[in-house]
């Protein structure tokens, strides 16, 4: 726990009074945003498709809030029991999604129940590892300096979930995964004469991985340039940029996007960023990135003052967790990394997605919790001490 120790004794006397609260308010921006963008990027040529939209996503946030709120009623240390039941089961439904998941554009991710209701496995899995690397990192703080008994496990771990979700296909997840597990182990002071060998050794491996899969290397070549192939490869991320482009800095005004009517796939989804650049311009595309800057700010401060190590570590992988989906997915948005099917994070269209990453913020709350819980001031009769 070298590295985060350090942090943890610089960030000593700072109160963190009152961020369970901010957390909150930069959580219900997000999803305010998100419910408005959903419904502007509905299809406005068909109300009926748009009623459907607007009110799936309204369910999904609905349960998500349920979540949020049962997640931040539990105390986070009686997650820890259940830690290793929760991995074994997020990647049984890895392996199953395989065998009876339901296929989208090319895609078995998700398990299908009717047309409204669904479930993606891997996002579990993103709470299931977060939860199961807090606890063991915690428990086994001088295993984590050897080898096979400390780095090896959850590496061979997090490799066999990053082999299942590959499968699905889902490149940026995986990857998602991986460097989360690079990060809590780092954090927890795991030897760089471990990690950086593993890392030089899945270069290839990844180098790899992208050549033999066509579209991808596609994916790669379009980022480089994707004016090369304006109606193929290139065709989102130019649509993308348009509309970013389009809206300026104060934008062409809600519900007023023209990319959106079916010139840019994925708009309520994956680059609903680019909507909200279009539509509320440069204003609006800097407060959601600088609401995200909160969250992750205050996620690390949780992580700094929390009440144990399992605390840290746990608050960290969240925190890291969310942070980096949607910094990966402002990138790919503004063209700033190849294309991958990652959402944004509490603001994109609802799914299985949104509860997951509303559960991960209620845990997180509820570890702020103890933190303001221990800074309250003792009281003596009427007399505070």
């Amino acid at each position: 726990m070298d590295a985060l120790a350090a942090i943890v004794r610089a960030g000593e006397g700072r109160s963190l009074r009152g961020v369970t609260t901010n957390l909150l308010a930069i959580v219900a921006a997000l999803l305010g945003l998100g419910l408005l963008m959903v419904a502007s990027t509905s299809p406005p040529r068909n109300p009926a498709a748009a009623s459907y939209l607007v009110l799936k996503h309204t369910l999904w946030l609905a349960a998500g809030v349920v979540a949020l709120i049962v997640a931040y009623s539990v105390d986070y240390h009686w997650l820890r029991r259940f830690s290793v039941i929760l991995l074994g089961l997020s990647l049984a439904t890895l392996a199953g999604v395989l065998v009876a998941g339901a296929t989208v554009n090319g895609a078995r991710r998700w398990y299908r129940f009717g047309s409204f209701l669904s479930f993606q496995p891997a996002e579990l899995f993103k709470i299931a590892l977060c939860l199961y690397m807090a606890d063991f990192l915690a428990r086994e703080q001088e295993r984590i300096k050897t080898f096979l008994k400390g780095f090896a496990q959850p590496i061979l771990i997090m490799g066999v979930a990053f082999v299942l979700i590959l499968r699905q296909p889902d490149f940026g997840t995986a990857l998602l995964i991986a460097v989360v597990t690079l990060g809590m182990l780092f954090v927890a002071g795991i030897r760089m004469i471990h990690v950086g060998p593993a890392i030089l050794a899945s270069i290839p491996l990844l180098a790899y991985l992208v050549i033999k899969v066509p579209y991808r290397l596609q994916r790669i070549l379009s980022f480089l340039n994707p004016w090369a192939d304006p109606q193929g490869t290139g065709y989102q991320v130019i649509q993308s940029l348009v509309a970013l482009g389009s809206g300026g800095v104060f934008g062409v005004g809600l519900g007023n996007s023209r990319q959106k009517l079916l010139y840019l796939p994925e708009a309520g989804n994956d680059f609903i960023f680019a909507i909200i650049g279009e539509e509320l311009g440069l204003i609006g595309c800097t407060a959601v990135v600088l609401l995200f800057v909160l969250f992750v700010w205050y996620g690390m401060r949780v992580a700094l003052r929390a009440p144990d190590l399992y605390g840290s570590l746990l608050a960290f992988g969240l925190t890291l967790t969310i942070g980096l989906q949607a910094a990966v997915n402002i990138a790919v948005v503004t063209c700033s990394a190849p294309t991958k099917g990652i959402s944004l994070p509490l603001v994109s269209s609802g799914g299985s997605s949104l509860v997951a990453i509303m559960v991960a913020v209620g845990i997180l709350m509820n570890i702020a919790s103890h933190i303001e819980a221990d800074e309250e001031p003792a009281e003596v009769g009427a007399v505070r001490v």
